[in-house]
């Protein structure tokens, strides 16, 4: 992407996405609390909880968007959610004792506090190491389809083998596309005219992994469930914007080849008319 991290700076956007991620996640929580199914309530959690994911500047960057807007979510987002479910997680669960504390930390430093650490470390040995980022974008591209399918893999089989109710699979399904639709029409309205679509993907866009990690380590599959079905509902949507941004370059490519080919005509219409 090309990005300076040195150079970034939160807006009050990126903090109205913070505060939406962590409202959302608890209000999610407690409507779906009042079905009286505890699953359904953690998949809601774990679901709107979601901060913004790492793939989204670079589908901000097909876009033609802002990418560094984006990437200032990801950072403000991923590390201030992190923070908050040292706190939230027991709150959910209901388990307060010293070592399940323990436990959620360790898990959140695990998954966010490690790579950005080593991260450092490399760019700080072996600056040269950043060189590496652009001629592996191919490679990385690929590992995320893969991870994609793997996780499409194993909620499928979980779905087949499990004797878990199709109603309550078709309540974490629907709520999860719910909260997405929520997550990328309420992030469009916070930035206003300039960075709406950034916005709307930086709240949309979701980093299903961690929370789908974390649904796992302290819930169970069924919660799981609610990210793992984000990650569908949230490429669909990407899908359609990739598809309507595309259809709109074309029809101006080929507004302007037209517009290009009336006024070479008319330069030609115009010269043989002089020459007569």
């Amino acid at each position: 992407l090309q990005v300076k991290v040195q150079g970034l700076r939160p807006r009050k956007t990126h903090w109205l996405i913070l505060a939406a991620n962590v409202g959302i996640g608890l209000s999610a929580w407690l409507l779906a609390s009042l079905s009286g199914s505890r699953d359904l309530a953690h998949a809601a959690f774990f679901t709107g909880i979601n901060p913004t994911a790492s793939a989204a500047p670079v589908i901000m960057r097909f876009l033609g968007g802002d990418v560094e807007f984006v990437v200032t979510s990801f950072l403000t987002t991923n590390i201030g959610v992190s923070l908050s479910l040292t706190g939230l997680i027991p709150l959910v669960t209901g388990n307060f004792t010293l070592n399940f504390l323990l436990n959620v930390v360790w898990n959140l430093f695990f998954l966010i506090g490690i790579p950005m650490t080593a991260a450092f470390l490399v760019r700080r040995i072996y600056p040269k190491a950043k060189e590496l980022v652009p001629k592996l974008a191919n490679f990385s591209f690929m590992l995320w389809i893969s991870m994609l399918f793997l996780t499409a893999s194993s909620a499928s089989e979980y779905i087949r083998k499990s004797a878990v109710s199709p109603m309550i699979l078709l309540e974490i399904a629907g709520l999860s596309a719910l909260i997405c639709a929520i997550n990328f029409t309420l992030g469009y309205f916070f930035a206003g005219k300039n960075f709406n679509r950034e916005s709307s993907q930086s709240l949309g866009q979701k980093n299903t992994m961690f929370t789908l990690s974390l649904a796992l380590t302290f819930s169970g599959p069924l919660a799981a469930l609610g990210p793992t079905f984000y990650v569908l509902w949230h490429n669909l949507w990407n899908g359609m914007q990739l598809f309507l941004h595309d259809r709109q370059k074309n029809r101006n490519r080929t507004c302007e080849n037209c517009e290009a080919g009336y006024i070479e005509k008319k330069k030609t219409d115009l010269k043989q008319t002089g020459d007569q």
